[in-house]
């Protein structure tokens, strides 16, 4: 992204920051009731947060819910800049232009082209239920479901130009510090999964 193109800051009224993209937010679909449920029952234990990341607060948009702000907001993370000379020894040269390196996570009805409205995925979708089922028969408890991921994956190729829905089923404890150093599964859970899978494959052949 050439920072002299780019025209967004990130700006707040009270504690409601946002990204002031023009247009950036026009064609977000706001979480229904179904969506907002689901997330409200996710377990969240915010001291434990704090103390794994060793963090002492959360950002300016505390006020909303933990897994609200995971969910069904955008992010924009500036990665790195880049302003002409950045080698050893100094140089007094100006520079004529500047760069930053940005990733833009988008949610449900955005695209990278033009952000507009093209994804969807309820979470009332018909596989939703027999989904349930399996996970139950094959753990033994109900499971929670998530509005969305808190990472991006290319799924849009499944739900926006194929036209199937796609679920993410988790296999690996909460803790797993996915693809991080010390990324981990315990045994409890791999064993889950073993017999999750069959539990899948059951469930969906069913009418």
């Amino acid at each position: 992204m050439n920072g002299g193109r780019a025209s967004s800051r990130l700006t707040g009224t009270g504690n409601r920051w946002e990204i002031t993209i023009d247009g950036f937010h026009d064609d977000i679909v706001p979480p229904g009731a179904a969506e907002r449920d689901a997330a409200a029952r996710l377990p969240f234990d915010l001291p434990g947060l704090k103390s794994t990341l060793g963090l002492t607060r959360l950002d300016e948009t505390a006020d909303r819910p933990f897994y609200d702000q995971l969910c069904f907001y955008p992010t924009l993370t500036i990665n790195g800049l880049h302003g002409c000379y950045a080698g050893p020894g100094t140089k007094t040269v100006p520079p004529n232009e500047a760069f930053a390196k940005c990733d833009i996570r988008l949610i449900d009805a955005q695209r990278p082209t033009d952000i507009l409205a093209k994804v969807e995925t309820p979470i009332d979708s018909p596989f939703a239920a027999p989904l349930r089922r399996a996970i139950l028969s094959a753990r033994g408890v109900e499971p929670l479901l998530y509005p969305a991921g808190f990472g991006s994956l290319p799924g849009y190729a499944f739900t926006n130009i194929l036209g199937i829905p796609a679920f993410v089923t988790n296999y690996a404890n909460a803790d797993a510090a996915n693809h991080a150093p010390n990324e981990d599964l315990t045994l409890d859970y791999f064993y889950n999964g073993v017999r999750t899978g069959p539990a899948l494959l059951d469930a969906l052949s069913r009418p």
